[in-house]
């Protein structure tokens, strides 16, 4: 007969935390680590646990020292990885879907922008290793981090004007998610399928407003534009003059919003004012795309001319000028980054306006056409799969190798269609390859180092939820950092300032809502406590506080970020950091109230 210590023991490794095998002998954890569901919860492409104690075989605290600064490094690849994606390959694509979609500044780093930096979050939330976790703090405090750390960033880079109604609109409606998620988690002591729908039809709203927005600047400038010409036709008097420049002031100010064009700090024109127009036609400093593409075209060169060359000078990963002119330490960093560089560029398609040829290489584009889409189904795949051969998982190709049946034909008729000096007119096409690998490569180094954060604060005895708000956001900020850097340099800054508030916006309704329909464990009565978590009041209480200070210093600035701004955003995100610290010191006591339990 079954007794309760033997039904105890019958669910006991289904139960145990991973945390607890790293309280038993060395000699003993590799079998623990094997037979543990809970360990199985934090994987990646690699099963770090069993690569630490059964692969290495770590049997004393200096070898495990030893292995997690390895695995530090290899994190530090990651995010090498994801800068080279978001230089070479992500910031292009967005920038050229930015001018083909007739967006603005504003409205891409609202949507496209926002999108793209927010998608690691996203897919982590569905990840096992965060079924249990407290998302809702760990959302506050990516929030928290890359409004201050990435905002903060674009004031010290690059002090701008920035207009008053989009960085409000933008604040109101991220206060309006984090309030609205706080009431629909206390209301019930849980997260309903309703909830999550109220959450996501936020986003709908949000989306309809940019529109209206949108409609509304431009029906403004034709507005403007009407009235201009009327004024003109008038007999000339100083009344006429003044109300004929306030208008044309008005209309330059609105078309410098209307549509985003693509600049380039190698290719300058030359801005000419034109005043004396019957209609102002102000551009900014623009890019002949059309010239970049077409500049090396000949139609007498044969089809094939220099193929194997420009193969070649496109897959070498060092630029011969900038090794040239770089000292030691850069040489260093330059020669770090070629493994990287070169991967990205064998599998990854480059779409630039900015480059000539828009960087079409005919021979290297041919091949990607088929290594793409190959690469792409099976590291997703594999990862959905959740098959691994002792450590490293199994890369399944099942579905992958039928893409091969489109590929290489469509390969083998691109190649004899197209000319090496010229892309040809369907390049744009490639532009779809380019965004989706870079996303799928920004996810996967994304989730690998939450894996590894975990696996270092679980072997460092920190808890979760103190590792889940620092060092897990700071990691989640690091996409959208270079982003915002890569943008800002490329004179995109209100772009990238818009992005800062838009993307934790994203996060808050859409992450957080899909997130609450796909785990049922959130539907129960009660997950709130947990998925508040223990900093959770803490985090919101910061990005309250972030909020407010910053409508208040852009007001106080008249909208002008300045870099003393970027000094007080670093400083209240280091006392963020100090305070969690000092919760997880047991120095000050967390900013919520303690559980009580009732006495039968």
């Amino acid at each position: 007969m079954a007794t309760s210590l033997d039904e105890e023991f019958k669910y006991f490794l289904s139960n145990m935390s991973c945390l607890a095998v790293l309280r038993l002998p060395y000699n003993e954890r590799c079998m623990m680590i094997k037979k543990v569901k809970n360990c199985r919860d934090i994987l990646g492409y690699f099963n770090y646990f069993e690569m630490m104690y059964c692969f290495f075989n770590v049997h004393d605290k200096f070898i495990e020292i030893c292995v997690m600064l390895l695995f530090l490094i290899i994190a530090y690849y990651y995010l090498l990885l994801m800068s080279i994606v978001v230089d070479v390959s992500f910031m292009p694509v967005l920038k050229i879907l930015s001018v083909k979609m007739h967006l603005s500044e504003f409205v891409a780093g609202a949507t496209l922008f926002a999108f793209g930096a927010s998608c690691p979050d996203f897919v982590a939330n569905l990840l096992p290793i965060r079924e249990d976790s407290a998302i809702i703090a760990v959302t506050f405090g990516d929030s928290v981090v890359n409004v201050l750390l990435c905002g903060g960033l674009i004031c010290y880079m690059k002090p701008f004007k920035m207009d008053w109604f989009v960085v409000v609109r933008e604040l109101l409606f991220l206060w309006l998610a984090v309030e609205l998620l706080r009431y629909l988690m206390f209301y019930n002591q849980c997260m309903s399928y309703t909830d999550s729908s109220i959450l996501l039809s936020v986003y709908l709203l949000y989306l309809i407003v940019i529109v209206i927005d949108l409609k509304l600047l431009r029906w403004t400038i034709k507005k403007l534009q009407r009235e201009i010409l009327e004024l003109k036709r008038q007999s000339a008097s100083v009344e006429r003059e003044n109300q004929l420049a306030i208008r044309i002031t008005a209309l330059r100010e609105l078309m410098r919003h209307q549509h985003m064009q693509i600049r380039s700090s190698s290719l300058r024109t030359s801005r000419r004012r034109t005043l004396e127009n019957s209609l102002p036609q102000l551009k900014k400093e623009g890019l002949d795309y059309e010239a970049n593409r077409s500049m090396l075209h000949n139609k007498n060169n044969p089809k094939n001319r220099l193929l194997w060359t420009d193969f070649l000078e496109t897959l070498n990963p060092i630029d011969a000028t900038e090794w040239r002119l770089a000292g030691c330490c850069q040489r260093f960093c330059i020669l770090i980054q070629c493994p990287m560089r070169l991967l990205v560029t064998i599998f990854v398609p480059v779409v630039d306006y900015e480059l000539y040829k828009h960087g079409w290489s005919k021979l290297l584009n041919c091949t990607q056409i088929v290594t793409n889409p190959f690469f792409l189904i099976t590291a997703v795949h594999s990862k959905c799969n959740n098959s691994y051969t002792s450590w490293i998982a199994d890369f399944n190709i099942n579905y992958s190798k039928w893409s091969l049946c489109l590929t290489v034909p469509l390969a083998i008729a691109t190649f004899c269609h197209a000319r090496t000096d010229v892309p040809p007119h369907y390049h744009f096409l490639f532009i779809v390859l380019s965004a989706s690998s870079s996303l799928v490569i920004i996810v996967i180094c994304s989730s690998e180092i939450e894996v590894l954060i975990a696996i270092v604060g679980i072997v460092c005895h920190l808890s979760e939820h103190f590792l889940n708000i620092t060092f897990g956001s700071m990691g989640s900020a690091v996409i959208n950092l270079m982003a915002s850097y890569a943008m800002t340099v490329q004179g995109y800054e209100k772009l990238a300032f818009t992005g800062v508030f838009a993307g934790p916006f994203f996060n808050t309704v859409v992450s957080m809502g899909v997130a609450f329909m796909y785990n049922e464990k959130t539907h129960k009565v009660g997950s709130a406590i947990w998925l508040n978590g223990e900093h959770g009041d803490n985090c919101y209480i910061f990005i309250f506080i972030t909020i407010v200070t910053t409508l208040w210093w852009l007001s106080l600035f008249n909208f002008t970020p300045r870099r003393s701004a970027a000094v007080f955003s670093w400083t209240i995100l280091a006392l963020f950091i100090l305070y969690a610290v000092a919760v997880e010191w047991d120095i000050v006591h967390e900013i919520t109230n303690d559980e009580r339990f009732e006495p039968r």
